[in-house]
């Protein structure tokens, strides 16, 4: 029996298929690793807003008080042991930063604290009042090291704190001069 062009047009062929196949398999290598960078980069937002309102809290209380409040990192049983790919609770985080009259808008993927020269923490401060340093830490990648965001408030002088957490980090440069009042990314310590 011979064979009709009808037969050949109900179905596609083993290598039809295994041609789709691979041109699916190279489409999904390059999406989903951009995908899950980009999940990344959106989850890092969190620090960046979150730092721009406890820096703005911090300077409501100093005029105020005439004094930057210290905070040790809270969610503190997390930082840096544990990937927080998932976001947690933030109670913490409220109950450490009310004296300053701070929180988090929603839950964290971050940890957060605030240096300042009467309790640097961790880290060292070469300013002698007047300013503090407000971090975030988080693992959002889930490797051994942490993603950390600065917003440095320096004295009139040029002093500032050190954030200890993640290995003594400073605000960065950017066009020759360190980035003070803003959230800065430490590029040392993100990697993604």
């Amino acid at each position: 029996m011979a064979r009709t062009d009808l037969d050949r047009t109900r179905g596609f062929t083993l290598v039809e298929l295994m041609i789709v196949v691979a041109i699916i398999g190279v489409l999904a290598s390059v999406a989903i690793p951009s995908y899950l960078n980009y999940q990344l980069t959106a989850k890092r937002s969190e620090a960046y807003a979150n730092l721009a309102s406890l820096a703005k809290a911090q300077k409501s209380y100093f005029a105020e008080f005439n004094d930057y409040i210290a905070v040790a990192a809270e969610p503190s049983f997390t930082l840096g042991q544990v990937p927080t790919t998932f976001v947690r609770d933030s109670d913490p985080v409220n109950a450490a930063f009310a004296t300053v009259g701070w929180v988090p808008e929603g839950d964290v993927f971050f940890d957060y604290d605030t240096a300042t020269p009467a309790d640097p923490l961790t880290g060292t401060c070469t300013c002698t009042d007047a300013c503090f340093t407000a971090t975030a830490y988080g693992n959002l990648d889930g490797d051994a090291s942490l993603s950390v965001m600065l917003y440095t408030h320096p004295d009139r002088l040029g002093g500032f704190c050190e954030t200890g957490q993640g290995g003594n980090q400073t605000p960065p440069f950017e066009g020759g001069a360190r980035m003070f009042d803003q959230v800065a990314r430490v590029l040392v310590a993100d990697d993604f």
